[in-house]
């Protein structure tokens, strides 16, 4: 079995995800954690309780992860198992915890690998690169492990999810023309990509 999105609202999930997202970068831990109770009560239907303490795992990940340098993967990588363990209870995901926090954490390693490439394209001058494929490739495998969808809508909500990182992207390198505008179309696409999985 896997995640239906006939039993979530895209355009929740999505803003919970968007605004999940500036409190990370934002470093505003606690406000992160208020947002993924919301998400994981409406993306994977937890109780209460277990929502509460899905959250803790990741944003415990996303502590471990955060600095740029000396961060630590692996501690990273075990909250979001434990993370997946609860969502696998709540929704009865097929894919083993273990597969989906290597996939989550993929996803993790190339966004932020790519983000980098890009803002040092223009640090030197150049036009933002696009080197979303690698990104594409990651979401589409972790999207095939959770969502119940043909593999073209799985596809589409990979890629779709990929430009909203890069809308992130072009805010957190500081090469934004106008950062409103950007968080906007963060949450457009992220609805868009959820959307498409119907």
């Amino acid at each position: 079995m896997k995640v239906s999105s006939q039993t979530f609202n895209p355009a929740k999930v999505a803003y919970y995800e968007k605004a999940g997202w500036e409190a990370y970068y934002a470093r505003e831990w606690f406000l992160a954690f208020q947002l993924m109770i919301q998400l994981n009560r409406e993306q994977f239907r937890m109780p209460l309780w277990t929502a509460i303490l899905a959250s803790i795992d990741i944003v415990q990940a996303s502590i471990a992860f955060a600095p740029l340098e000396h961060n630590n993967v692996p501690a990273a990588k075990k909250h979001i198992q434990r993370y997946y363990e609860k969502a696998r209870q709540s929704v009865g995901i097929e894919a083993d915890a273990q597969t989906l926090a290597d996939l989550e954490i993929d996803y993790w390693i190339v966004h932020r690998q790519l983000a980098r490439e890009r803002r040092l394209a223009v640090e030197n001058g150049n036009d933002a690169i696009d080197n979303t494929a690698p990104m594409v490739e990651s979401l589409n495998r972790l999207h095939a492990a959770l969502f119940k969808a043909p593999p073209a809508a799985i596809r589409r909500s990979a890629e779709l999810r990929a430009q909203a990182a890069v809308a992130v992207d072009r805010i957190t390198g500081g090469y934004t023309a106008d950062e409103v505008e950007d968080w906007h179309e963060v949450e457009e696409k992220l609805k868009k990509a959820y959307e498409a999985l119907k």
